[in-house]
């Protein structure tokens, strides 16, 4: 073989190598465990991220404290960004994050909706008492139903209201419930309630204590370059913007 062709050859080769390092590091971006109320924010997000930073993440999406479980059981996942501090807490008593590593990326709102167009006349929560079904987030497993929960007790209508309430699996679920009028209303987060049309706003459950007040956290799971990245974005202005779009309070 000629020099030439040797040098061509090994040209060639480097090359090859570099494309097929590239194509294996887009073959494995990081897997973020989400909360199911961030799919639409977080699905605006990524896109944003890979078009400023040319890398791209992946996503599993579920209750908060479902996917707490799932990584203390095993699952493998290189960040999660979760409602609530419950699943924080699960994960740094279980050693799989340290509680500083998890930061506060924003806040929601809690409110009562029912289907659109509804004709109902209630003016206020309290009229809701004795009324009908209402599905709410179960505060047993969601930290939905917990700030849920929490407020409506601050409100001193916890009592009231609980033999009606029916308990989904989360947000989504409750929002799905009255979606399909299967109940008259539902509690649910507000950036749920304006993500689709089947729905209205009835009343906002307003409360400022940090109880009741909905709290997302992120954290990363690992060492990874890439992950860190993504978890730093979160807090970029372009990420900021979306969130606010969405109705989140960065």
């Amino acid at each position: 073989m000629t020099e030439r062709r040797v040098i061509s050859f090994a040209v060639v080769l480097i090359l090859a190598v570099a494309a097929f390092s590239a194509c294996s590091n887009d073959a494995n971006p990081p897997l973020i465990f989400a909360a199911a109320s961030l799919v639409d924010v977080m699905d605006d997000v990524a896109k944003q991220y890979e078009a400023d930073t040319g890398q791209s993440v992946r996503f599993n999406f579920g209750g908060s404290n479902l996917l707490a479980n799932q990584i203390i059981t095993g699952a493998k996942a290189d960040a999660i960004i979760v409602a609530g501090k419950t699943p924080i807490n699960k994960l740094v008593n279980d050693g799989k994050i340290n509680d500083p590593n998890a930061i506060e990326i924003f806040t929601n709102r809690l409110v009562a909706v029912r289907p659109s167009g509804s004709k109902s006349t209630h003016t206020t929560l309290r009229e809701l008492i004795g009324t009908g079904r209402i599905a709410i987030p179960d505060p047993q497993t969601a930290p939905a139903g917990e700030y849920i929960e929490a407020a409506l007790r601050e409100m001193g209508l916890w009592i009231g209201l609980e033999p009606q309430l029916i308990p989904t699996l989360d947000v989504r679920a409750a929002l799905a419930a009255v979606s399909s009028k299967n109940v008259a209303y539902a509690f649910v987060y507000e950036t749920d309630a304006i993500s689709t049309d089947d729905v209205e706003v009835a009343f906002t459950i307003d409360s400022d204590s940090e109880a009741s007040t909905p709290r997302y956290y992120a954290a990363a799971l690992d060492d990874d370059a890439k992950t860190k990245r993504f978890i730093d974005y979160l807090s970029s202005p372009p990420a900021i913007t979306i969130f606010k779009k969405h109705g989140f309070t960065p």
